[in-house]
Protein backbone atom coordinates (compact mmCIF):
# COMPACT_ATOMS: atom_id res chain seq x y z
CA UNK A 1 0.00 0.00 0.00
CA UNK A 2 1.27 3.46 -1.24
CA UNK A 3 2.30 6.36 1.74
CA UNK A 4 -0.79 7.72 0.30
CA UNK A 5 -3.22 5.22 0.76
CA UNK A 6 -2.06 4.55 3.95
CA UNK A 7 -2.76 8.17 5.33
CA UNK A 8 -6.43 8.58 3.85
CA UNK A 9 -6.87 5.31 5.69
CA UNK A 10 -5.70 7.15 8.60
CA UNK A 11 -7.76 9.69 7.94
CA UNK A 12 -10.40 8.24 7.17
CA UNK A 13 -10.54 5.70 10.61
CA UNK A 14 -9.94 9.47 12.16
CA UNK A 15 -13.21 11.17 11.32
CA UNK A 16 -14.93 7.97 11.86
CA UNK A 17 -13.58 7.95 15.73
CA UNK A 18 -14.42 11.92 15.92
CA UNK A 19 -17.82 11.74 14.49
CA UNK A 20 -19.02 8.83 17.42
CA UNK A 21 -17.97 11.54 19.95
CA UNK A 22 -19.99 14.00 18.01
CA UNK A 23 -22.90 11.90 18.11
CA UNK A 24 -22.54 11.98 22.04
CA UNK A 25 -22.21 15.42 22.26
CA UNK A 26 -25.02 15.94 20.13
CA UNK A 27 -27.05 14.33 22.49
CA UNK A 28 -25.37 16.11 25.77
CA UNK A 29 -25.74 19.45 23.94
CA UNK A 30 -29.86 18.93 23.26
CA UNK A 31 -30.06 18.07 27.06
CA UNK A 32 -30.93 21.21 29.55
CA UNK A 33 -28.28 23.15 31.10
CA UNK A 34 -28.27 26.03 33.55
CA UNK A 35 -24.58 27.20 33.84
CA UNK A 36 -23.10 29.25 30.66
CA UNK A 37 -20.40 26.31 30.40
CA UNK A 38 -21.18 22.62 29.54
CA UNK A 39 -18.91 19.80 29.55
CA UNK A 40 -18.52 17.79 26.13
CA UNK A 41 -16.50 14.69 25.54
CA UNK A 42 -13.24 15.64 23.31
CA UNK A 43 -13.84 14.84 20.38
CA UNK A 44 -10.06 13.29 19.23
CA UNK A 45 -9.26 10.54 17.21
CA UNK A 46 -8.25 8.48 20.60
CA UNK A 47 -11.27 6.41 20.77
CA UNK A 48 -10.20 5.97 24.69
CA UNK A 49 -10.23 9.52 25.18
CA UNK A 50 -12.53 10.65 28.39
CA UNK A 51 -11.02 14.26 28.59
CA UNK A 52 -13.97 17.18 29.37
CA UNK A 53 -13.94 20.43 27.09
CA UNK A 54 -15.51 23.41 28.55
CA UNK A 55 -17.78 25.26 25.71
CA UNK A 56 -20.73 27.28 25.33
CA UNK A 57 -23.70 26.79 23.66
CA UNK A 58 -22.40 29.45 21.17
CA UNK A 59 -19.06 28.10 20.69
CA UNK A 60 -20.51 24.40 20.36
CA UNK A 61 -22.97 25.85 17.66
CA UNK A 62 -20.06 27.52 15.85
CA UNK A 63 -18.06 24.09 15.73
CA UNK A 64 -21.27 22.27 14.52
CA UNK A 65 -21.46 24.57 11.93
CA UNK A 66 -19.00 22.87 9.62
CA UNK A 67 -19.43 19.27 8.77
CA UNK A 68 -15.61 18.72 8.57
CA UNK A 69 -14.53 20.56 12.27
CA UNK A 70 -14.22 18.96 15.74
CA UNK A 71 -13.45 20.38 19.06
CA UNK A 72 -10.65 18.85 21.31
CA UNK A 73 -8.17 19.16 24.62
CA UNK A 74 -4.98 21.12 23.36
CA UNK A 75 -2.58 18.84 21.99
CA UNK A 76 -4.84 15.84 20.93
CA UNK A 77 -4.74 17.24 17.32
CA UNK A 78 -3.23 14.37 14.61
CA UNK A 79 -1.44 17.21 12.14
CA UNK A 80 -1.38 14.27 9.65
CA UNK A 81 -5.01 13.79 9.95
CA UNK A 82 -6.53 17.40 10.91
CA UNK A 83 -5.36 20.81 10.70
CA UNK A 84 -5.79 23.63 13.31
CA UNK A 85 -8.01 26.24 12.89
CA UNK A 86 -8.82 27.90 16.36
CA UNK A 87 -7.02 27.65 19.84
CA UNK A 88 -8.14 29.03 22.49
CA UNK A 89 -7.16 28.26 26.39
CA UNK A 90 -9.95 25.48 26.63
CA UNK A 91 -9.70 24.09 23.21
CA UNK A 92 -8.73 23.88 19.98
CA UNK A 93 -10.91 23.33 16.91
CA UNK A 94 -9.53 21.06 13.91
CA UNK A 95 -10.63 20.94 10.36
CA UNK A 96 -10.46 17.25 8.52
CA UNK A 97 -7.64 17.22 5.82
CA UNK A 98 -8.00 14.89 2.72
CA UNK A 99 -10.18 12.21 2.71
CA UNK A 100 -11.18 13.21 5.92
CA UNK A 101 -13.29 15.55 5.43
CA UNK A 102 -15.89 13.57 2.99
CA UNK A 103 -16.06 10.78 6.20
CA UNK A 104 -16.95 13.68 8.65
CA UNK A 105 -19.23 14.99 6.38
CA UNK A 106 -21.28 11.53 6.04
CA UNK A 107 -21.35 10.66 9.72
CA UNK A 108 -22.58 14.56 10.79
CA UNK A 109 -25.88 13.80 12.39
CA UNK A 110 -27.19 17.52 11.66
CA UNK A 111 -26.35 16.87 7.49
CA UNK A 112 -27.96 13.03 7.88
CA UNK A 113 -31.20 14.41 10.09
CA UNK A 114 -31.58 17.34 6.61
CA UNK A 115 -31.16 14.18 4.00
CA UNK A 116 -33.68 12.12 5.89
CA UNK A 117 -35.77 15.01 6.03
CA UNK A 118 -35.42 15.19 1.92
CA UNK A 119 -36.88 11.82 2.05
Amino acid sequence: MSDLAELDLQRERAAKNQSLFREVNERIEGEPHTSTFIEFICECADEECSDLVSLTHDEYEQVRARSDTFFLVGGHEIPEVEEVVEATDRYVVVAKLGAGGPVAERFDPRRRAVRNRRR
